[in-house]
């Protein structure tokens, strides 16, 4: 790899508590083979397990490469991912591209960044690509994600929002959709960034599916996705986040917004535990998408009568 000190392209790796999986994740970084420089900035959120330890060896051995961030506070407590990748955001934007990869996933094929840089490069009208992605469960958990057969073609930012694809660990993106990313209104309601990062890049060029499976999307019990505390901490926010997606961006269509923010509406109704909470939430089911209240309250009814 090219020593020099201005990468062309910079990943973003956020990792806590990931020590069994870690080193799968910095060693794909490490098989890179790139005709350009590359920086692997790795955010550990002050780690417990071992995480640090590990990443800090990396980081000793191959100086060139990896540029540790080390939290002595749980960041995500402070103001979940989007606090994180805003820190990422404001210290860490040195290259034209911007590649993504957790701490838990991890890329398999060795040309993975450059076959993608120079499509990015060719093609000056995409803001970003993406590509296919081995799931691999390490736990019982049911992905829900379609990521293993990405299509060569051009994604609509409608299509990627109603069909949720692209695996977080396969996205290269131009740098500057990340300044539109840093501005959007109400962004204290974000809780995952990478729709809002793909919708961001929508904002400023074209999509790009890459058919190859170059990365591994793990599934695993301790996840953000799949941990249950944080699928609760979910439901509550998600009404908030959805309205912040639909005022941010108006090239996805309405109608799939607000049927979404209906029916998170009606999920956080379920589990409020005061009345006034749930009639209001019920009635913003409603306000959003009538259809959609009364599927759910027959399916809601259907089942109390079932038991």
């Amino acid at each position: 790899m090219n020593e020099s000190n201005n990468p062309l392209v910079v990943v973003w790796c956020i990792t806590y508590n990931q020590k069994a999986f870690i080193r799968d994740a910095l060693n794909g970084f490490l098989i890179q083979k790139t005709n350009f420089p590359i920086e692997v900035v790795v955010h550990d959120d002050a780690s417990t397990d071992g995480t640090t330890e590990i990443v800090m060896e990396y980081a000793e051995k191959y100086p060139e490469l990896f540029t540790p961030m080390i939290e002595t506070e749980n960041q995500w407590k402070k103001g979940g991912l989007k606090r994180i990748i805003t820190i990422m955001n404001e210290y860490h934007r040195r290259g034209k591209y911007i590649a993504f990869c957790e701490g838990d996933d991890y890329w398999t094929d060795e040309n993975k960044l450059q076959y993608q840089v120079d499509y990015l490069e060719n093609y000056h009208e995409y803001s970003m690509c993406f590509h296919s992605a081995k799931k691999k469960y390490e736990c019982d958990a049911k992905a829900w994600i379609d990521c293993e057969n990405i299509e060569d073609r051009d994604y609509d930012p409608t299509e990627i929002f109603i069909n949720w694809t692209i695996p977080t660990a396969s996205i290269v993106c131009r740098n500057k959709a990340l300044d539109f990313y840093a501005n959007l209104k109400n962004s204290q309601c974000i809780q995952n960034y990478d729709i809002f990062i793909i919708l961001s890049c929508a904002m400023i060029g074209k999509l790009r599916g890459m058919h190859q499976q170059m990365s591994v999307y793990r599934i695993q019990g301790e996840g953000l996705t799949y941990n249950q505390p944080a699928m609760i901490r979910t439901t509550m926010n998600n009404p908030g986040h959805f309205m912040c997606l639909k005022d941010n961006f108006p090239i996805v269509d309405a109608k799939p917004i607000d049927d979404t923010i209906s029916k998170t509406f009606f999920e956080r109704a379920q589990i409020q535990h005061s009345i006034l909470f749930k009639i209001r939430d019920y009635w913003m089911s409603f306000i959003y998408n009538p259809m959609r209240f009364f599927r759910m309250s027959g399916k809601t009814i259907g089942r109390f009568v079932l038991r």
